[in-house]
């Protein structure tokens, strides 16, 4: 693994944090609010730390290896939480353990937020800043670094025939510009639709980031105050937008044609699914007299795409439903969107596969000679490919029940703990609202940090992880 090579891509993240922490300091500056040092000092220490670090990361190989590119995933959202986390700190809003909380949460779309009410805007608009460039981030590492790394997670049935991916870091730049530009336009297309529903310029901006990061949890009290129909529908037009695969995107980009993206199997089951969920949830909510049958039929469509996209926004009070209604919905967080999405959980095309290769076996029982190829709108899945995902589910299980188990220590509920664990797992913190647990200001510091572990492990991808470690193993043993 090249350490150069490491540094000086965490150098660029440094810088480019820099550069985001002025958009909130000009703010702050114009309003005469009391976060101006704050946000100097973010912008001071952090892009002299980015120039220090592209100093030191200068002659560093111009080709990434597999090492290279897990170790990118393992440091990436460690090191950029620790600088997101500053001016959380420095403005004197949080303590340290709850600023780097606050920073993890909003650099992983989790979506909890530990500022107290009300709390200066020039802080909510760095935590959308942060928020958004950590989907950026993921959809930059979408398209450079992740393909190697996560063919273990089934990314590779996606993208392996749509992208043409190369280790030179002069075409993953040139890659990642592309992407950029695009996650740029989808972004300015979604502040459009919330300026068109009645929020001012800065509003709309902010509502936008928050939403195509999936990172909305924070953001409920604007849809529970307004119960305003055309704000629901612009923020389940970006929560659709994001759950919807990146490469499709691109395709429709590089081909010109939009039309193509509505061909994807993946995606016609995934919109097929909200529509039956949501039918089945407003039906419920209608028939046990909890509204009427109109708003039982906008809250669960709201509500079904919200934890979804594992966006997380409750435009009702969802910990009042009855369990039935909670449950679906905590299942749909664990599910997620469509694979490649910024949405968190496991994704749809995961399960379909594993789907298929479950009556695969069940008709290989009866017929035992029977050659059978497990296929997907049109595509056919390798066993190794399915091998990789069974083995990504029952660690991702794992992980789950580990975590249940470490909160139940704390002072929450079994089913806080529960809904806690698959949301920190799936990036939606509010899934833990879903029984009840709606503070975390008064958990202990440890709690906290526990939950900023998981939270990273959960947007890392723990293939990487593992990966990363092993390799470095691997290295140690041989040097023995």
């Amino acid at each position: 693994m090249s350490v150069r090579l490491l540094v000086y891509l965490l150098g660029q993240v440094a810088i480019l944090s820099g550069v985001a922490a002025l958009f909130p300091l000009l703010y702050a500056l114009w309003h005469g609010s009391a976060e101006v040092p704050a946000f100097v000092a973010e912008v001071l220490l952090v892009m002299t730390l980015g120039e220090v670090m592209l100093r030191v990361g200068r002659e560093h190989p111009q080709k990434m290896d597999l090492l290279d590119a897990a170790g990118v995933l393992v440091f990436l959202w460690p090191f950029a939480s620790v600088l997101g986390a500053l001016p959380f700190w420095f403005s004197g809003a949080l303590d340290p353990v709850e600023a780097m909380f606050e920073s993890v949460s909003s650099i992983t779309s989790t979506g909890i937020s530990l500022l107290p009410e009300p709390h200066p805007f020039a802080l909510e608009m760095w935590r959308s800043l942060i928020a958004w460039g950590g989907s950026l981030a993921f959809i930059v590492l979408l398209v450079t670094v992740l393909p190697p790394v996560c063919g273990s997670f089934g990314l590779v049935l996606t993208y392996e025939k749509s992208l043409a991916f190369s280790p030179l870091l002069p075409r993953m730049t040139r890659a990642a510009i592309r992407a950029s530009r695009i996650y740029v336009c989808l972004t300015v297309f979604s502040t459009l639709l919330f300026w068109l529903a009645g929020l001012g310029p800065l509003d709309s901006l902010a509502m936008a980031m928050m939403s195509l990061s999936t990172g909305g949890g924070a953001g409920n009290p604007l849809y529970l105050s307004r119960q305003d129909p055309w704000l629901e529908v612009a923020a389940m037009v970006s929560m659709l937008m994001a759950s919807t695969s990146f490469v499709l995107y691109w395709q429709a980009v590089r081909r010109r044609d939009w039309r193509n993206i509505w061909k994807d199997y993946e995606l016609r089951v995934f919109l097929l699914l909200l529509a039956v969920v949501s039918l089945m949830v407003g039906g419920h909510l209608w028939y046990t007299g909890t509204y009427n049958f109109a708003d039982s039929m906008r809250y669960a469509l709201f509500e079904v795409i919200s934890f979804s996209s594992t966006s997380g926004f409750m435009v009702a009070p969802v910990a009042d439903w009855p369990d039935f209604d909670r449950f679906v919905l905590l299942l749909l967080v664990f599910v997620g969107g469509c694979i490649g999405s910024m949405t968190g959980g496991m994704k749809i095309k995961r399960f379909l596969i594993l789907f298929r290769m479950a009556f695969s076996e069940m008709k290989r029982t009866l017929h035992p000679h029977m050659v059978m190829d497990i296929r997907l709108g049109g595509e056919t899945i390798s066993m190794r490919s399915v091998t990789h995902i069974l083995c990504y589910f029952f660690v991702h299980l794992v992980l789950f029940y580990i975590f249940a188990v470490l909160l139940t220590l704390s002072d929450i509920t079994l089913p806080e703990a529960v809904g806690l664990s698959v949301g920190m797992m799936s990036s939606v913190g509010t899934a833990s609202g879903l029984y009840g647990l709606e503070t975390f200001t008064g958990l202990s510091a440890g709690f906290k940090a526990t939950c900023c572990l998981f939270m990273l492990i959960g947007r890392m991808e723990i293939f990487a992880l593992m990966l990363w470690f092993s390799g470095r193993l691997d290295r140690a043993e041989r040097r023995w």
